[in-house]
């Protein structure tokens, strides 16, 4: 295996679509929420908070887009019985709420997107128009 390997990364001009999107999905839904975008890394490199959205849904969001990238899954896998041990093992960065996405370019997990404010359902819907406006 080679020691180096290419890999794919989002744009700022991306994470803008993605957060516009969103926005655009939460607007026709008549709901206020929080959207966060990060990297493979689960470093955060898109955060908005719309006008009226309650102050925890910012916090969840973060946790739905770095768990969606981590764990290469959408948020709300887990079994109910794992949960509180996936918390500890991830230093409380974990979580099962539904509204969090991997975003996969080419078979490569390269981010996450969340979506919170709403409900849980609303939230999926909302990341699910971010993650769609990139062109994969």
């Amino acid at each position: 295996m080679p020691d180096i390997v290419p890999t794919f990364r989002l744009t700022h001009e991306a994470t803008m679509k993605m957060l516009a999107a969103g926005v655009a999905k939460a607007d026709e839904l008549g709901v206020k929420i929080a959207l966060a975008v990060c990297d493979q890394s689960c470093s955060l490199i898109g955060y908005l908070v719309m006008d009226g959205a309650r102050h925890f849904a910012g916090r969840t969001t973060t946790k739905k887009a770095a768990t969606a990238a981590s764990q290469r899954l959408p948020t709300g896998y887990a079994d109910a019985d794992k949960v509180l041990s996936m918390q500890i093992r991830m230093d409380g960065e974990f979580t099962n709420v539904r509204g969090g996405f991997p975003i996969v370019f080419e078979g490569q997990v390269i981010g996450g997107v969340g979506a919170g404010g709403a409900t849980q359902e609303e939230d999926a819907e909302i990341a699910q128009a971010a993650l769609a406006a990139l062109t994969l």
